[in-house]
């Protein structure tokens, strides 16, 4: 359809040129005939009268209207092409009227000729060639009329073909408007499509977009409900690992309290047996009444009972000495469940490894302790026969004491050396267990000030009254041998607050010491030593038992302290 547009416009445009070349061509051919007729007129000036002159310039005025108005109709030739033709009618009528006019005119000036002719014979030959000027001016005339209705004849013959033209150019230029009415209508219908089709697009759009957005919604919840069923599986798991650890708790309490229990009635059987002792020593004292008489003799022997009273301070000091030892491998412990704690958000199986050991060690303390209790006994035992010996059987005692006090110590060595033995492979497992640990803090097994609940293991021992705690400034365990046996290595006594044997106590020996140098063996009986040094051997054992129920307390306190601990790691792990 466009392209047959395009070729009609085309073809009016050809035409249009068509015709202005024709209007071009009308308008040289007028101008040509004005100057023919100007010149005519021109040389019928000369010869005419006044009256054929009026004639030519009414002709050539009425040529150059019919020119000015034949050039706006040729301009204006689609609209003025009607009013040309009635125009031409007209002027036609107007010029046969005055052709009429002027033959009348002739016709009345023969006469009159005729009639001067009568009159004046010698001017008839003027007249003749006046006559015949003037019929040759009638005949141009007419020949000048015929050429105009010829030309007229051939401008109607152009009008009708012009019109013809016109109608045709109307005719297509209605075709041409109903054609883009017609195009405009599709167009604008088009246009209503592309709207109606753009409106819907953005309806799809806007509904992809909706269904995209319930999708995510759908995936998200989808994703909320499968992280509320792994928090929920989650919770039930760590529901269950409470429920373990509150059994197993509950396991540890059982067995502390079945140990307390048994340590308590091992503590009744001894008061027993102390009961026992005094009796036997009150029914002693009244045999030893008998024996006064021999007090040179027991003088002798209560030197020799000082020297073994030296002796057992000594073994005394060996006894601290395992205890620190054993301290020191307690504070090894403590520093193990302070790593396992650090380590227990990653291995729950360590925290029972450590706890295993944990309990292994407390047995380990309590067969200690009793094998303590033992040797004391053994002591008193041993006491108890070299009073009541003879001063004949004294040599052999005091041999047997000496071999069995080198047994007692070469057990207690052996023993140490297996302990030590036991906790090197520990902390090897442990070390190997968490390597990465000791890097991060370097300060473990060396300079770490150990503060918080000091009461950890039997190791941290608190002084009676536990008003005032203070920090144990600890250090490397490795170097247990070389220290003196008063001292015991790397634990001072200015300064340290976890010693085996309390303040009171030690000032009690160095004034049992100071009363057995300054008296004399002459001065003080044999019973008033006996029951001071059965008295003193009474409030040892006593605080000693103290001291044990003390630091059974203080394991519990670090094993509920330990299992709260680890309750918060799992309770921030969930977190």
């Amino acid at each position: 359809m466009a392209q047959s547009y395009e070729t009609q416009l085309q073809a009016l445009k050809s035409q249009f040129t068509k015709l202005t070349h024709s209007y071009e061509k009308l308008q040289s051919h007028q101008l040509k005939h004005k100057k023919v007729n100007s010149r005519e007129e021109c040389e019928e000036s000369l010869v005419t009268s006044s009256d054929p002159r009026n004639l030519y310039k009414k002709l050539e005025e009425f040529k150059l209207r019919e020119g000015d108005k034949n050039g706006t109709i040729c301009q204006n030739y689609p609209v003025y092409l009607d009013a040309q033709q009635k125009l031409l009618s007209e002027k036609y009528d107007l010029f046969q009227k005055q052709t009429q006019n002027y033959q009348f005119q002739i016709h009345n000036k023969k006469k009159n000729q005729d009639e001067v002719i009568t009159y004046a014979q010698p001017e008839s030959e003027k007249d003749d060639l006046i006559i015949e000027k003037l019929k040759a001016t009638v005949n141009e005339i007419a020949r000048n009329k015929n050429k105009l209705e010829e030309e007229n004849l051939k401008l109607r013959e152009d009008l009708k073909v012009y019109q013809n033209q016109c109608q045709n150019m109307e005719a297509d230029f209605s075709e041409m408007r109903h054609e883009l009415q017609s195009r405009d209508g599709l167009w604008r219908r088009m246009q209503l499509e592309c709207q109606q089709l753009h409106t819907e697009l953005l309806k799809i759009k806007e509904y992809k977009d909706t269904q995209e957005i319930q999708i995510k919604h759908q995936s998200s919840g989808v994703q909320l409900t499968e992280q509320l069923e792994n928090k929920n599986t989650e919770l039930l798991l760590f529901a269950e690992s409470q429920e373990r650890q509150r059994e197993e708790l509950n396991k540890i309490r059982n067995h502390i309290y079945r140990e307390e229990q048994s340590h308590c009635s091992e503590q009744e059987r001894m008061k027993t047996e102390i009961s026992d002792l005094t009796e036997e020593l009150h029914q002693k004292e009244i045999t030893i009444a008998t024996i006064m008489e021999k007090a040179t003799l027991l003088e002798r022997q209560l030197k020799m009972e000082l020297e073994t009273k030296d002796k057992l301070l000594a073994k005394q000091q060996l006894l601290e000495f395992q205890y620190q030892v054993i301290k020191s491998e307690n504070t090894h412990l403590k520093e193990m469940v302070e790593n396992q704690e650090h380590e227990s958000c990653m291995n729950i199986d360590l925290c029972n490894k450590e706890h295993g050991n944990f309990t292994a060690s407390v047995h380990k303390m309590k067969h200690e302790n009793l094998r303590l209790e033992n040797s004391v006994a053994k002591l008193q035992n041993d006491r108890g026969i070299s009073i009541l010996g003879c001063t004949d059987t004294y040599g052999e005692t005091e041999h047997s004491y000496q071999i069995h006090s080198k047994m007692q110590e070469k057990e207690e060595r052996s023993f140490q050396n297996k302990d030590a033995g036991e906790m090197e492979c520990q902390q090897t497992d442990m070390l190997t267990a968490s390597g990465y640990h000791r890097n991060r803090s370097p300060a473990l097994y060396g300079q770490g000030n150990i503060t918080g609940s000091k009461s950890d293991s039997i190791v941290s021992s608190h002084p009676l009254h536990r008003g005032h705690e203070k920090k144990i400034v600890y250090k490397s365990p490795s170097p247990l041998v070389g220290y003196p046996l008063g001292f015991g290595g790397p634990y001072p006594k200015m300064g340290r607050t976890g010693s085996l044997l309390s303040p009171a106590y030690s000032g009690e020996e160095m004034k049992l010491s100071e009363e057995i140098k300054l008296s004399s063996p002459h001065e003080m009986s044999f019973l008033a030593t006996t029951e001071k040094f059965l008295q003193e051997e009474d409030k040892h054992a006593r605080e000693f038992e103290e001291r044990l129920n003390l630091h059974l307390e203080e394991l519990q306190r670090y094993s509920e302290n330990i299992l709260k601990k680890h309750a918060r790691i799992q309770q921030s792990r969930h977190t």
